[in-house]
């Protein structure tokens, strides 16, 4: 039986400090203690208290919790559901980086909106491969801002998604290994977008894998509240009330939307007159 462990984890406080750019580059571990090292050259302390059960997952139970198959996310994403920290256990379980190319865009804010992945090169036909093992939760065309996509849940409680793909080459409930290929790019995209999730917040693929060797960075890894931050700036309303003095390009710097991707949504132009109790979408 496979099984997933994700512990939550209790923090020795050290006398650093830490930002939600640092990227955890290897981890040491003795016993309960584990210290972590960053890109940075700072360590911090993670204690995984002896008390702290570990979350045992059998694998008949993956699809029992939020198992939507036509939607890229399963819940909308909430910070509240990451402000603990927590430690992914990935063990000796098979990994793969997705795809062979170069990254091209890091996980970030990019022209005023949030990046919530990395944009990885591809040449037309790349075979693009699942990270671990899991089951597909979604596969097939997601609308206009991730494309043809595929999102795997994995045993290890993590989710990933490939996006801005040519072709899907898996289906809901398929059991996927790691390195299996789940889709082709590089043909109507020169990249392919590629998102690790927890509990449905996307949080820098950076964290886990170095993306120079496509490697992971370590056996056991922690996600700190920190690194789900940027959700704290970042409003992911699916819908906005026009309030008196609303203009389209402010409702779309405020929810970091294009103004076009309101009036296609909505079927308005943009110098259409926005009445006040108006319901707008935002996201497809």
């Amino acid at each position: 039986m496979k099984r997933i462990s994700l512990a939550i984890a209790l923090c020795a406080v050290c006398t650093l400090s830490f930002s939600q750019a640092k990227v955890a580059v290897d981890t040491i571990s003795r016993g309960n203690l584990s210290v972590v090292i960053f890109d940075d050259k700072t360590w911090q302390y993670i204690e995984i208290q002896p008390d702290l059960k570990s979350a045992t997952i059998d694998t008949t139970d993956i699809k029992s919790e939020n198992w939507v198959t036509t939607s890229v996310y399963a819940q909308n994403p909430d910070y509240a559901r990451t402000k603990e920290t927590s430690v992914i256990n990935f063990g000796d379980a098979a990994s793969s980086f997705p795809a062979k190319g170069k990254l091209v865009s890091g996980f970030g804010m990019r022209s005023g909106k949030m990046h919530t992945g990395i944009d990885i090169a591809l040449n037309s036909g790349d075979a693009v491969v699942a990270a671990f093992d899991g089951i597909v939760r979604f596969a097939g065309w997601s609308g206009s801002k991730y494309g043809n996509a595929v999102v795997v849940r994995h045993y290890n409680g993590l989710e990933t998604v490939y996006a801005h793909l040519d072709d899907v080459k898996c289906k809901v409930n398929d059991k996927v290994n790691a390195g299996e290929t789940v889709g082709v790019g590089g043909k109507t995209s020169n990249h392919l977008h590629f998102e690790t999730r927890l509990k449905d917040n996307a949080f820098d693929p950076e964290l886990i894998f170095n993306v120079q060797t496509g490697v992971l960075v370590a056996e056991r890894i922690p996600l700190y509240a920190s690194n789900f931050d940027y959700m704290k700036f970042v409003d992911n309303s699916q819908y906005h009330v026009v309030k008196s003095g609303d203009t389209l390009s402010a409702i779309a710097r405020k929810y970091h939307v294009t103004v076009k991707q309101i009036c296609d949504l909505n079927g308005i132009k943009e110098t259409s007159i926005l009445s006040v109790g108006k319901r707008l979408k935002l996201r497809p």
